[in-house]
């Protein structure tokens, strides 16, 4: 048995030595190996090992594998088999693109390797955990991870894994940025690489040295390390490093043709082709990233939203809230672990202290002075480890609030992420259809200018036509049709060019009073101008002595143009369709609130929303009004100049046919 486990564990440390193209002979022996073996540790270690040789070429074989030896070591109770069936699970894990549970996985095999003294299994375990960090982004953890990883290879002589530990500090130190040090490190590994035969390390790390020599600007050595790194992973299953080289490669190309060519979307292509070839969800993310961007760039937006959607789906299996909230979690565990470990180990430490002390005094009475003396150092021990017990729930409680405060951080960030792409997008839609809309409408406008001197000055001489008079008006017909559309649709660029921009200028304090009244003024004196016979009610109850609001005065006077404007227009529509007895009516009203925050609300009397309906006003390019009123975003820009450039909210109460109110909410600035 021991034997077999020296055998297994020296085949591991090796395995990455011999080419890749003899993993499939190693696997099917060891899955012969496994239809005979009996359910002993010797099985565990098998299961170990072949969950470690599909680690890049196929997670989903690594966790299956993984899952069987670690049931099977805890039947046995097989401690050293637990271990290493959970840092495979980790790395498996982390492969598949499982985040938590490969966080989960990498801890409890590093408590166990260090409850062993297990130097191999220790380093192991470090070495999975940074590359998890580092996978996430989160390059201080990883670096930490590694460094630990680095000394203990050094200390025993692992060189083995002190070929991957080199390569993956360079790795971080390109995700920091300072190339200098990542090209240090990064050839160091790649020499260890090619010393050792290390045919899986070695194609990421010349994929990686492609990326620190193109961002340093010698584009001839990343060209280089790029072909070497596709040349040798081709065939070989490598897809993690086949997707790192072909999405550096069509980065490179991009950089140095300042635009995208088809070569650039042929690399990038193959990048997504070989991440998903590999089920590698961080290789998928990046490549389709890139792939989106690609496309905008050669305005292929249908290429673009397809890539982007995909990105987007990737991202979220990969950092969702619930998935980000876990891994946090799980950190704030492991520390508490870590200093409920720390304490119990000084009362353990304390404990066998006193225990000396009583065998002392047993057998000598003048030491009771000494056992009394101590014995009050005991108990002022005792007071402290109570305040310190005391002073760890305090600290739990407070991480709690922080994990919940977290959530909220990351749902906003992620949803301006989501709002400041839209933006963009939006913004550079409209610029591009502003031109061949301009044309139209004016082309519209000087045909119907043309018509009109077709029909009264060069037809004049001769008798008219009734058939061609009923041409020319229909065409005249057509033309003033195009050129409303036209307006229509500039007036749709021109909210979506808003969209865009809001928000940039300064926040200065605010009388709100004044703004609500001088929109409202300007609401009603403009529908007046369209429908001269159009009368409302306007009621005003404006608490005097509000505080200053800090807001961008042009931004949050559009909302209030847009909420009145609505009003007005609700209640015109209803007027329309009642009898002499209605009374049209807006009311605005403003109040400071006990919570520190100025509420404005807006009343009409007018239709009201559909209740199937008010779920959905806030969203982009949907209203209620008919097809040639509104443009769909006047309420959804609103909400988000309410939201996210002013921190406050925007609701909305309606009963179909009683009217509708809509309730602002804006925090006053903290007292000095």
């Amino acid at each position: 048995m021991k034997q077999l486990i020296l055998l297994l564990m020296w085949w591991g440390s090796t395995a990455a030595a011999a080419p890749f193209s003899y993993q499939d002979i190693r696997t099917d022996s060891l899955k012969k190996l496994l239809i005979t073996a009996p359910l002993d540790s010797n099985r565990v270690m098998m299961l170990t090992q072949l969950a470690y040789e599909y680690t890049q070429t196929d997670p989903l074989f690594t966790i299956s594998y993984g899952r069987q030896a670690l049931q099977l070591a805890q039947q046995l109770r097989f401690k050293s088999g637990e271990g290493w069936a959970l840092v495979r699970l980790g790395s498996g894990f982390r492969e598949a693109g499982n985040y938590p549970a490969a966080l989960q996985m990498g801890q409890q095999g590093l408590v166990i390797a260090e409850e062993l003294h297990d130097a191999k299994m220790t380093a192991r375990a470090l070495n999975a955990l940074g590359y998890l960090y580092w996978e996430q982004g989160n390059s201080r953890p990883a670096l930490a991870y590694f460094f630990r990883a680095k000394a203990v290879a050094e200390k025993t002589q692992n060189i083995a894994l002190l070929t991957r530990v080199m390569g993956n500090i360079g790795n971080v130190y390109v995700q920091l940025n300072r190339l200098d040090s990542a090209l240090i490190y990064s050839q160091r590994g790649y020499a260890l690489d090619l010393s050792q035969h290390d045919l899986t390390s070695e194609v990421g790390d010349a994929a990686m040295l492609g990326n620190i020599y193109a961002g340093l600007g010698n584009y001839t050595m990343a060209s280089r390390y790029y072909r070497s790194s596709i040349r040798r992973a081709t065939g070989q299953r490598f897809t993690f490093a086949l997707c790192r080289a072909y999405l550096g490669q069509a980065r490179m190309l991009e950089q140095q043709a300042a635009a995208v060519t088809d070569s650039v979307l042929y690399f990038g292509q193959q990048a997504l082709a070989a991440g998903q070839l590999g089920q590698y969800p961080k290789g998928i993310l990046q490549a389709s990233q890139f792939l989106a961007a690609a496309h905008a760039a050669r305005r292929d937006t249908a290429a673009a939203f397809r890539y982007l959607t995909l990105a987007s789906t990737t991202r979220d299996s990969l950092f969702s809230r619930t998935k980000m909230a876990q891994i946090q979690a799980l950190d704030v565990s492991e520390r508490l672990r870590q200093q409920e470990t720390a304490d119990r180990e000084n009362a353990a430490a304390s404990e066998r202290r006193y225990y000396w002390l009583l065998a002392v005094l047993a057998s000598t009475v003048p030491a009771l002075l000494l056992l009394w003396r101590n014995n009050r150092h005991k108990q002022q021990a005792n007071r402290q480890l109570n305040a310190r017990n005391a002073e760890i729930a305090s600290q739990r409680d407070t991480l709690s609030n922080t994990i919940t405060q977290l959530h909220a951080t990351q749902a906003q960030l992620v949803q301006s992420e989501k709002m400041a792409f839209l933006g963009e997008l939006t913004a550079g839609i409209a610029h591009e259809l502003q031109n061949p809309l301009a044309f139209v409408k004016n082309f519209a406008e000087v045909s119907t200018v043309l018509v009109d001197d077709m029909g009264e000055d060069g037809m004049r001489p001769r008798p008219r036509d009734p058939n061609r008079d009923l041409l020319l008006a229909g065409l005249k017909q057509n033309l003033r049709e195009i050129s409303e559309h036209g307006q229509r649709a500039t007036t749709i660029i021109a909210d979506m060019l808003a969209r865009s921009r809001h928000g940039s200028a300064p926040h200065v304090p605010t009388d709100i009073n004044s703004l609500v009244d001088e929109y409202l003024r300007l609401a009603y004196q403009g529908l007046r101008a369209k429908h001269p016979s159009f009368h409302a009610a306007r009621v005003k109850h404006l608490e005097a002595g509000l505080c200053q609001v800090p807001t961008v005065a042009a931004d949050l006077g559009r909302v209030l143009l847009n909420l009145f404007t609505n009003a007005f227009y609700a209640v015109q529509q209803r007027q329309m369709l009642a009898d002499e007895s209605y009374v049209a009516e807006v009311r605005v009203t403003t109040r400071q609130l006990a919570s520190k925050h100025i509420e404005i609300r807006i009343y009409d009397n007018g239709l009201g929303i559909p209740a199937e309906v008010i779920d959905k006003i806030f969203q982009p390019f949907f209203t209620t009004k008919p097809a040639h009123e509104g443009t769909g975003l006047g309420l959804s820009i609103s909400h988000d100049i309410v939201t996210q450039s002013h921190g406050g909210t925007l609701t909305v109460d309606s009963r179909e046919g009683a009217g509708t109110e809509f309730i602002i909410c804006l925090p006053c600035p903290p007292a000095l």
